[in-house]
């Protein structure tokens, strides 16, 4: 199965981590936009397509969805993934929502917390807590979690 990933991430690069693991395990081609001919991208030839953006300001990345307004999707096989300082998948429900308005078949999705440093975003304390369970993160449980995620994702 012909598989492409396209990627979002510049804070840290988690996102790219996660998206590298989903390569080095499917032997799969990755795309990191970078604002460069990010719109040009040719999809026809993958049998399954993977959209990964880190959450900033509580959403996945506009460039993203930029793309995917571009691309023709009807009828491909698409997943979702994101990393955030909380790790949760629910973040990817709008990416979701857009790509099956645009008739893929979305056939996953995953999440998994990525460290941050509160006052890069904010002064609000509580942030702090966050930033506290999510240091070291992406880890190796989130790398195993990513593999055994990609490995269901291309068993359909």
């Amino acid at each position: 199965m012909k598989t492409l990933i396209i990627c979002y991430s510049y804070y840290k690069n988690h996102t790219e981590k996660i998206a590298r693991v989903f390569k080095d395990r499917i032997g799969c081609n990755l795309i990191k936009l970078d604002g460069k001919n990010d719109l040009d991208i040719d999809i026809e030839d993958y049998d399954l397509i993977g959209f990964g953006s880190g959450i900033y300001a509580e959403s996945i990345s506009p460039k993203i969805f930029l793309l995917i307004d571009k691309l023709n999707l009807k009828g491909k096989n698409v997943f979702v993934f994101s990393t955030s300082g909380i790790g949760k998948k629910f973040y990817n429900k709008s990416l979701i929502k857009v790509l099956k308005s645009k008739g893929a078949i979305v056939r996953g999705s995953f999440a998994c917390m990525g460290s941050f440093v509160t006052k890069d975003f904010s002064n609000f304390k509580l942030f702090d807590l966050f930033a506290f369970f999510a240091r070291n993160h992406p880890n190796k449980k989130d790398f195993k979690d990513a593999e055994k995620f990609i490995d269901r994702v291309i068993d359909f």
